[in-house]
C-alpha cells in the first residue's frame, strides 16, 4: 500500500507514525519511527485485533476503524 506519498512525508521532522487503512480489504499498516529513528512496520489484518498508535498513546479496535462498512459486513 505504501508509495510516493509515504517517501516524501517522512522528510516532515514532526511525523512519528504513519498509517494506511485499505478501504477494499481489512488490512492497516502503521509505520512509526523506532528508538533508532528507522521506520518499522506493524500490520493489522484481522477485525479482532487492536491498532495501536504509539505516538499518541491510543488504541482502537479494527472493528471500529471498519464500523459501517461493507468490509466489516463480510468478516461477521
Amino acid at each position: 500500500m505504501t508509495g510516493e506519498k509515504f517517501f516524501l512525508y517522512r522528510d516532515i521532522p514532526t511525523l512519528k507514525e504513519y498509517i494506511l487503512v485499505d478501504s477494499e480489504m481489512i488490512h492497516i499498516e502503521v509505520f512509526h519511527l523506532n528508538a533508532n529513528n528507522h521506520w518499522e512496520l506493524q500490520e493489522y489484518r484481522a477485525v479482532s485485533e487492536m491498532l495501536q498508535l504509539s505516538s499518541v498513546a491510543v488504541s482502537v479496535s479494527l472493528t471500529e476503524v471498519y464500523e459501517g462498512t461493507k468490509l466489516l459486513l463480510v468478516q461477521e
